[in-house]
């Protein structure tokens, strides 16, 4: 049999494969083999306008509200190598580009390409690897899926000998879910742009299933919390000597206390009985969970993903992105040597955690990676730590740490006391009393605290109960928090945890301006472009949280075969259609508050004023055609006659304001054609300034390996002295890195050593580089102190 090249998610995956078989390449089991590993996504789904024929392209690059609906039929769906934003600019990511040739180059030399990206809900990881096949062309090659339940060295060694053939990748039914739901979200681009246009931002108003939902949940969240009214009720209780009370669930509540009834008298407590109960402890942590934890001590949810992707390259903690909520028996065995030291780590007694056994609770097969938890390296202690991955590291460590420790913890017990005022009996009450500790001596959450158990410390029910009037008002909805908005996504399955911290951690992003949320202190309010988001998104379909459960419902039926990708995808463009009139409707009614707060925040400007060019202006290139120019040019408006000069092809002279000094200036100029960094041909005005003579005074050269250019003749020129012209000596030496001196003349005429090198200086803000000179260090004159005589 021919060698099998294993194709990886990851870097950590390959090495975990590496350890299981025996190395990056080798024989196992009879078979050849060579592992390699991708770093996540390396290709994405092209621009729209350029996977639509061509005569096409201009309507789908338009953010023109004409243009939308989109047909989900004109797409070629085509992908290319992943980008990245660099120095302003979007340009084709060289590390992907260069990690998929290499791929391709040791790929290609194996008989069998195996898909052995991890498994997941969504089929990720298998679009992850199949991509990446057909992409580099291999699918001619025999296919094959490897299947792992979690990265366990025994676990993979099954995996590799249990290996099965693909007939072709579009059989994969993972495969198929995972490529439509890439596309789905790819059409909801749309949402964005009928967003962001019929608010009349400035701002791109991003929408999208998870991004929507965040805000729709943050925004009604906001709503609710704002508009309580605090309003009394009023009802009769019983209180004893130990602080417990006792209600009556229906009795009648009056908004008035004098309204209440009277009559009541004091009564002896019948005690009913006492109950042994017991709690396990609480499920391990998602992502988001622990985020939420952390977002309260002040810590950014893009710093807490970056900080845990650090601890993982470095085996301290397990992998951050996992969708598993449970552990396998493999991983629970895997860390249970280390579960001393680990608890030694953050101040555990290792004498607590006498329930050494794995907890159904907790452990279950499936999955992949397992939840979240603490890595095979264990560091020493915490300083450790926080010495090499900062305060955040620390935190990060010792709450997931402890929450793994709880499961190997006792049941927390406690007994339940209950008992009911003997004249009244339908009042009732009960105390709960702490027995055994267990897991809570471990490590609560605070989200975990039972509020029902008392703080008086009282160990019994008492013996007598005295009526009063309670005075009570309505719970007021909390004010949206992370920890709330992530149970809120949860409870509706909008996410995976890992999902939902990522997503939460870009809407919350502000540097660029474009948040749809600020978070301090773990609390939660909308930027100005989230609350007009939240004002356009009422009625639409984008906004509905339903709309991630029917998506997810089309992918099982893609997965199955019961129906195909171009039959969901083309029911967007109804949904679209139907939400821009919603957003339209709903923009008409945007509060005249929320346009001002917009307007002084820079959400809302002008709209762009163009000059529709003549068909013999118009400029082609590739698939696009450029039809319009901009009137406006660094603030100067070009009047009609300006207009219709430059069309018939002119020269005309105009005053604009630099964009950078705010003065302003003179230039000629005519329309241009050209291409932006992003490929787009356009047709704009193009200023025309005077060539400045070529310099006579500068000279090259190497210096410090690198080729520098100098002001090397009439340095130093002023009106008494026609400059220093340095000799080819001089400009050895300067070249070389020497100090040299000679006689000039200074400003005011008389004569000075001058001395200096070449060296790179800082002039207002701008960096020059040029001989510069060197001045000794004087120690000041110093004159005789002055003392003060006493008269």
């Amino acid at each position: 049999m021919g060698k099998v090249g294993i194709l990886t998610e990851k870097p950590s995956a390959a090495r975990n494969f590496a350890a299981a078989l025996g190395g990056m390449s080798g024989t196992f089991d009879g078979t050849d083999y060579v592992i390699v590993n991708a770093r996540g996504h390396l290709l994405e789904l092209k621009d729209p306008a350029t996977m639509v024929p061509a005569p096409l392209a201009e309507r789908y690059k338009s953010w023109d509200l004409e243009h939308l609906p989109w047909n989900a039929g004109d797409f070629r769906w085509e992908r290319e190598v992943r980008r990245k934003v660099s120095g302003g600019k979007m340009i084709t990511d060289p590390d992907a580009k260069s990690l998929l040739a290499e791929l391709k180059a040791t790929l290609s030399t194996c008989e069998t390409v195996c898909n052995a990206a991890d498994l997941d809900p969504t089929g990720e990881g298998s679009l992850l690897g199949w991509e990446i096949v057909e992409y580099l062309g291999l699918e001619g090659k025999k296919l094959e899926r490897m299947e792992f339940l979690d990265e366990t060295p025994a676990s993979l060694r099954k995996a590799f000998t249990t290996r099965r053939a693909v007939t072709s990748i579009e059989s994969e039914g993972d495969y198929r879910k995972a490529d439509f739901r890439d596309q789905w979200d790819m059409l909801s681009m749309q949402f964005t742009r009928a967003a962001t246009k019929v608010s009349g931002s400035s701002t791109v108003v991003r929408n999208g299933r998870l991004k929507s939902a965040m805000v729709v949940i943050v925004g009604d969240g906001l709503d609710a919390h704002k508009n309580y009214v605090k309003k009394a009720f009023y009802e009769n209780r019983f209180r004893d000597e130990n602080n417990v009370t006792y209600t009556d669930p229906d009795i009648d509540r009056f908004e008035n206390k004098s309204a209440v009834p009277g009559g009541l008298e004091s009564s002896p407590v019948v005690h009913d009985g006492t109950t042994r109960k017991k709690t396990g402890p609480p499920k391990l942590m998602d992502l988001a969970a622990l985020s939420s934890l952390l977002s309260k001590k002040g810590f950014e949810a893009k710093k807490v993903l970056e900080t845990y992707q650090r601890m993982y390259e470095a085996q301290v903690v397990s992998y951050p992105r996992t969708e598993d909520k449970f552990i396998s028996v493999e991983q629970f065995n895997e860390l249970l040597p280390l579960v001393d030291k680990i608890a030694s780590v953050v101040g555990v007694d290792p004498a607590a955690l006498s329930h050494r056994g794995p907890r159904k609770s907790h452990i279950k097969s499936g999955g992949a990676h397992g939840a979240n938890r603490p890595g095979p390296n264990v560091p020493p202690n915490l300083a450790a730590v926080e010495t090499k991955f900062g305060a955040l590291g620390k935190e990060i460590y010792e709450l997931l740490a402890k929450n793994y420790l709880t499961m190997l913890a006792p049941d927390y017990e406690y007994d339940q006391h209950r008992g009911h005022v003997e004249k009244y009996p339908s009042f009732v009450g009960s105390l709960n009393v702490p027995a055994v500790l267990g897991w809570k001596g471990v490590f609560v959450a605070e989200d975990d605290e039972d509020e029902d158990e008392t703080a008086s410390g009282a160990t019994a029910l008492g013996t007598i109960a005295k009526p009063f009037v309670h005075e009570g008002f309505p719970t007021r909805p909390p004010h949206p928090t992370m920890g709330w908005l992530m149970k809120q996504l949860e409870k509706r399955s909008v996410g995976t945890g890992a999902t939902r911290t990522s997503t939460y951690a870009e809407v919350t992003n502000n540097a660029t301006g474009k948040a749809l949320m600020r978070e301090q202190r773990g609390k939660i309010t909308l930027s100005v472009v989230g609350e007009l988001n939240h004002r356009i998104l009422p009625g639409t379909h984008i906004g509905d949280l339903s709309i991630t459960e029917n998506v997810f419902d089309q992918m099982a039926q893609i997965e199955s075969g019961t129906a195909s990708a171009p039959d969901f995808l083309a029911l967007v463009e109804d949904l679209v259609r139907h939400d821009l009139e919603k957003m339209k409707a709903n923009a008409r009614r945007l509060p005249a508050e929320l346009k001002e707060r917009m307007a002084k925040a820079g959400v809302t400007r002008a709209p762009v004023e163009n000059i529709t060019l003549p068909p013999a202006l118009h400029f082609t290139h590739g698939d696009a055609v450029a039809t319009t120019a901009k009137r406006v040019f660094c603030g100067h408006r070009f009047t009609d006659s300006e207009v219709a000069a430059l069309l018939a092809g002119q020269i005309i002279e105009i005053t604009a304001i630099s964009p950078k000094s705010g003065k302003p200036f003179t230039c000629k100029g005519a329309l241009e054609a050209g291409v932006t960094d992003k490929g787009y041909p356009f047709v704009g005005f193009k200023p025309q300034f005077e060539e400045r003579p070529p310099r006579t005074d500068l000279v090259s050269g190497l210096w410090k390996g690198k080729k520098v250019e100098f002001k090397g003749r009439g340095w130093g020129a002023n009106e008494h002295w026609s400059g220093k012209d340095f000799t080819e000596q001089e400009l050895a030496k300067l070249l070389a890195g020497e100090t040299i001196e000679f006689e000039a003349i200074g400003k005011s005429g008389k004569k000075y050593t001058a001395k200096g090198a070449l060296a790179v200086s800082t002039h207002n803000g701008y960096k020059n580089f040029g001989f510069t000179l060197k001045f000794d260090n004087r120690t000041p004159a110093t004159k005789p102190r002055k003392r003060k005589v006493s008269r």
